[in-house]
């Protein structure tokens, strides 16, 4: 019988949001900072999505994370992506880089939840909700450049809870794709990615 996933070995609480943020945005800057304008062509494991769709997509993201940082309510109204292919990488690159200073708390950050159209969501779940996003994405970005990363065993564990209670059933099959049957010997990175629709055979 399969074992669950369990946080960490170490922690004594689970990590908070801008843990997690920060620990997502490591591992997957390391894939983007290889990227090249020659590589947006390329197919993603996301179904129908070219690197380049992927990227744009990570892009929007990343700008509502660090508005969601400051914020009481998201626009669902998405940003116009830049133009040009190198802007696009750069964008990137430079909201990775700043999010984790706008995620810090502060006296001045909104203490509240942050409304998302009908919904209504605590800063704690939003950050740890993105910090899965970007850790899958990033790993995508890795698989789709031809320079596979796994996600590291610790943060996987610790995305693992967040993947579990969030990803479900009405997700499927728009926003994920369906959980991809796994052996007993799987690491903790390969059933994070399964519960999440990816296989490393795509």
């Amino acid at each position: 019988m399969r074992q669950p996933v369990s946080s960490a070995a170490g922690h004594s609480r689970p990590p908070r949001a801008v843990e997690l943020l920060e620990r997502a945005i490591g591992y997957t800057r390391t894939s983007l900072v290889l990227v090249t304008e020659a590589d947006l062509g390329r197919r993603t494991p996301c179904r129908g999505w070219l690197l380049h769709d992927l990227l744009t997509h990570m892009d929007d993201s990343l700008e509502a994370m660090v508005a969601a940082a400051r914020a009481t309510s998201l626009s669902l109204v998405p940003p116009v992506p830049p133009t040009e292919d190198a802007d696009l990488l750069d964008s990137i690159c430079h909201r990775a880089r700043g999010l984790l200073a706008h995620w810090h708390p502060e006296d001045d950050v909104p203490a509240g939840p942050v409304r998302l159209g009908d919904l209504s969501l605590s800063r704690e779940l939003l950050g740890a909700v993105g910090a899965l996003e970007i850790a899958l994405h990033g790993w995508d970005v890795a698989e789709s450049i031809g320079r596979p990363r796994s996600i590291p065993p610790a943060l996987a564990m610790d995305l693992w809870p967040v993947a579990r209670d969030h990803i479900t059933d009405a997700d499927r099959p728009i926003r994920f794709g369906q959980p991809v049957e796994l052996s007993d010997w799987a690491t903790p990175a390969a059933r994070l990615l399964a519960h999440a629709g990816r296989s490393t055979c795509w």
